[in-house]
């Protein structure tokens, strides 16, 4: 793209505007501030066309200066309006951080408030969510913007509002592509790209119910590398631990088996998110579990987690959860918390059997929902469930719940999985590990009743 100094000004101070062979195109913008911009140019008496989404500008570059003059006179700044980006007004953006939020959401990182601090003090946007925020964050590093995390979703700049356009230029010359991949060199999760391969990898492997053998090699194969012991125990239940510090214990658990076997010739069928089979069950339960255990213990690290990870990967849970009802109870002694994920849909934190069983204590199913706020999970919710390995772990007195993977229609012929609510499950039980002292604190030492 080329960088004139007319695109300078519009980028700086806010247009969506983007310079071509012989105009500049105006229509990324609403009509609004297409106005906007024909008043400016008017009033700097630029000789100019606008013809559409086409502007073609005749007359020599203005200064910054004079840009400035016209533009502060035409915006007030009043963006406590918390207008959605696509109909924002940038005569309602503060003029010097006008640039910043118009790329910014340009790359993808919704804004909600703006300020530039009026030189008096320092300028400030504030994001939609966390992680809008934190991503944004890790923009700005690579774009050696300095900026802090405050109140959750703001970043505060450390600089004056008068180089905040030159800012918005550097973002302007930044793809939605660039910025991901700045985003996950810095990023604790796994690229999805990678965590796709891997989950249908294991889609892929047989292992119906007293069959495991296959599907339990591949799992010791890529958990090993990752944990300090990993064993078989007599019943094939395969048990790993890793220990990061001298925190809580936390048991991960996922079955190995599926319902009947997978059929050899069929093909995964993938429409957007959703993967289907085109024969037979597909397998998301609970190889989407599996995934997203192998996933915890491939990019979990004791900067994140101060304490012990114990995996269990039981057999036969779909003939009467035999596997965990054989493990010997001594690998679950020091056990504080148990996760599960072996659950439909999405969003779900499954707390009891129907209304009889609890897996455990109201305070502690208060604590991890009180987490997902916390982290940006709010659509995660309590909820009563089905028969799982949960059950077992709670029976042992130990704090346990079920997550969704995703998956939906299990068992049939038209089971489903979502495969971005799978990854999000990832992200939130990653949430939940790094706030395993938290739930401590909140009720992992009640009673399970």
């Amino acid at each position: 793209m080329k960088n004139t100094k007319w695109q300078s000004l519009f980028t700086g101070f806010g247009f969506n505007v983007k310079e071509e062979e012989m105009h500049f195109n105006v229509g990324a913008m609403n009509k609004e501030n297409i106005k906007l911009l024909e008043t400016i140019l008017k009033q700097l008496n630029a000789s100019f066309m606008i013809n559409r989404t086409e502007l073609q500008i005749f007359s020599s570059p203005v200064t910054v200066g004079e840009w400035v003059q016209v533009q502060e006179q035409l915006t007030d700044g009043r963006t406590e309006l918390l207008r959605q980006y696509d109909v924002l007004p940038i005569s309602q953006l503060d003029i010097y951080i006008a640039g910043l939020v118009t790329q910014f959401n340009e790359l993808g990182f919704a804004t909600k408030y703006s300020c530039d601090g009026h030189s008096s003090s320092n300028p400030i946007i504030d994001f939609t969510s966390k992680m809008q925020a934190r991503n944004a964050h890790k923009v700005c590093e690579n774009i050696h913007l300095p900026a802090i995390l405050n109140w959750g979703t703001g970043l505060t700049f450390q600089v004056t509002r008068e180089t905040l356009p030159a800012f918005a230029e550097k973002l302007f010359n930044i793809t939605k592509e660039e910025a991901q991949k700045m985003i996950q060199l810095d990023s604790p999760f796994m690229p999805k790209e990678e965590y796709y391969s891997q989950l249908e990898t294991l889609l892929n492997i047989p292992g119906a119910s007293r069959n495991e053998g296959d599907i339990r090699k591949i799992v010791r194969e890529h958990l090993t590398p990752y944990v300090d012991r990993i064993s078989v125990d007599d019943a094939g239940n395969l048990l790993a631990i890793r220990k990061y510090g001298p925190g809580p214990t936390v048991l991960l658990n996922a079955h190995l088996d599926t319902v009947e076997e997978i059929n050899p010739n069929r093909s995964i069928l993938k429409c957007d998110q959703i993967w289907t089979s085109s024969e037979g069950i597909l397998g998301a339960d609970d190889r989407a579990g599996i995934n997203v255990l192998l996933s915890i213990a491939k990019t979990l690290t004791k900067k994140q987690f101060n304490g012990t990870i114990k995996y269990i990967f039981t057999v036969e849970e779909e003939i009467g959860l035999r596997g965990a009802r054989a493990l010997h109870e001594s690998f679950l002694w020091d056990v504080d918390m148990a996760f599960v994920v072996d659950r439909r849909n999405t969003s779900d934190i499954v707390i009891s059997r129907g209304d009889t069983t609890r897996f455990c204590s109201i305070e502690f199913a208060r604590a991890v929902e009180r987490v997902a706020r916390l982290e940006e999970f709010g659509q995660w919710k309590t909820t009563p469930g089905g028969s799982s390995d949960t059950a077992i772990w709670a029976s042992h007195g130990i704090q346990s719940v079920n997550l969704s993977a995703g998956y939906d229609n299990e068992h049939t012929d038209m089971e489903q999985l979502d495969v971005e609510a799978n990854y999000e499950t990832y992200e939130f039980l990653m949430a939940l590990i790094r706030n395993a002292s938290r739930l401590i604190q909140r009720g992992v030492r009640q009673r399970v009743v």
